[in-house]
């Protein structure tokens, strides 16, 4: 993944981040990271310029909102049972994906708490979506 520009400023304090700010700071650190290890690991695809990391996450994006639309579509046409068997069978499969999934969500939950900064952000945000500042 080519080197991210930093858009903020460091901050020393525990000053709440205005949204803009902390979300940058979440999405650099956290968002960003994730989807382009994940990518390098699952593909081998790894972007060579910053252009091409903006590139793959708009693709990403496209991609996402068509699964969600033919969710909608596979939904409503399908009958009640063979709906039902579906996601039992999806809880059983992804399962064991799940727990590998949980035990790497904890690693790296450990790993952004122990950066001030990345916990003034989410923080932030915390206290926005709250409607405390």
């Amino acid at each position: 993944m080519p080197e991210q520009q930093t858009t903020y400023q460091q901050s020393t304090d525990n000053a709440v981040l205005d949204a803009d700010t902390a979300f940058s700071i979440v999405h650099q650190q956290v968002y960003s990271p994730v989807f382009f290890n994940k990518l390098a690991a699952d593909y081998g695809i790894r972007p060579e310029t910053p252009q091409n990391a903006f590139e793959i996450l708009r693709m990403a994006e496209q991609l996402r909102q068509s699964y969600e639309e033919n969710q909608v579509k596979t939904a409503s046409t399908q009958s009640a049972w063979l709906q039902a068997a579906g996601q039992h069978l999806g809880v059983a499969v992804d399962d064991s994906d799940n727990q590998v999934m949980d035990a790497t969500i904890e690693k790296v939950a450990a790993e952004c708490a122990s950066d001030p900064t990345l916990a003034t952000a989410v923080l932030s945000m915390q206290a926005r979506a709250a409607g405390v500042v």
